[in-house]
């Protein structure tokens, strides 16, 4: 565990040397928006080679598995989880918890609740992997290290979902990933639930998932259709299976994740699920989009009797920080 700490800041040096003059602190996150180009007019849309539709790397899962040196489940975990990319080099996080806010992570739940990517991954040539997780066992002092890791991903398995595995001597980490070619960005705005009584249908727990499709635009008879290739990959926005779901103004949903990449001529299905008392499903729906290159979309389907109303925004994929802010000072996007 010493030699893996010390690899891990090894290479934390070596990225301050090489980038921290113009990409700030190693710990420094990305600030590009998922919503860079949603509010530009269709039409009118910047196209060069700094916003395009991109090939990007879906983090689908992030799972705990075979421990070691005495460690079980129930297990409290924090630390960061992060990608970085050729955008901007900085760090995009997919978890972040610190010691005063640990995730348990159980036998029937050994999945990291991931709050981001916070915008697409770009995944141009390969991206690098960042794995620092501790586990907590009372104070600071006692806390012991579970995995400090990085790896770089090059997309050796191809375009189909897969899983590779960050171990040592303690445990295995499990990434459950994809390749998405042609992406655009959706930012899940709000799943907003209202009843007409007023109550609360996920008072039980409930899911909300979203699965993006693949597709493929075909000339048939009848002109252009898409032919839509079903996933067996589902992401999950917000799970709560033991307790109430929590209600958020108006009655939005709190997800914990936002940002998933789709494929320009695929799909993206959403599915929404209320818990009964005992566990089982009370009610469930489900709603699809087409994806757009910019601007807001918004559908509403019905959870039992209860209306739910689900808000997603498009934009393209910034490919180049520095490029993209030297465009948008020059006036030169038009």
């Amino acid at each position: 565990m010493a030699d893996e700490a010390e690899s891990f800041a090894s290479y934390s040096r070596l990225w301050e040397y090489k980038w921290g003059k113009t990409r700030g602190f190693f710990t420094d996150p990305t600030v590009l928006s998922s919503m860079q180009f949603t509010h530009y007019t269709p039409g009118r849309l910047p196209y060069s080679m700094e916003c395009t539709t991109l090939e990007t790397l879906q983090i689908i899962s992030i799972k705990l598995t075979e421990l070691a040196g005495a460690l079980e489940l129930p297990l409290s975990v924090y630390g960061v989880v992060a990608v970085r990319d050729m955008v901007d080099r900085n760090r995009n996080i997919l978890f972040s918890r610190d010691w005063r806010n640990p995730q348990e992570l159980k036998q029937n739940d050994p999945f990291l609740h991931l709050t981001g990517p916070s915008r697409a991954i770009v995944f141009m040539d390969k991206v690098c992997i960042e794995i620092m997780l501790r586990v907590k066992s009372g104070a600071y002092s006692q806390d012991k290290a579970l995995i400090s890791c990085v790896r770089r991903y090059t997309g050796v398995n191809g375009p189909c979902v897969s899983t590779i595995c960050f171990k040592n001597s303690l445990c295995t980490v499990e990434v459950c990933l994809q390749p998405v070619k042609q992406t655009v960005q959706a930012t899940i705005l709000g799943v907003q639930v209202a009843s007409e009584d007023g109550s609360w249908p996920l008072k039980y727990g409930g899911l909300v998932a979203c699965s993006p499709q693949s597709g493929k635009l075909v000339f048939t008879d009848s002109g252009y259709t898409r032919r839509i290739n079903p996933s067996s990959s589902q992401i999950v926005l917000i799970e709560s299976g033991d307790e109430a779901m929590l209600k958020g103004e108006s009655g939005h949903v709190l997800l914990r994740r936002q940002v998933v990449s789709v494929q320009l001529d695929g799909r993206l299905d959403f599915f929404i699920k209320a818990y009964s008392k005992s566990g089982a499903i009370a009610a469930e729906t489900r709603v699809h989009f087409y994806p757009k290159v910019c601007n807001i979309s918004q559908k509403k389907c019905y959870l039992g009797d209860a209306g739910v109303t689900v808000t997603v925004a498009w934009s393209l994929v910034a490919a180049n920080k520095t490029e993209l802010c030297l465009e948008l000072k020059g006036g030169s996007i038009f």
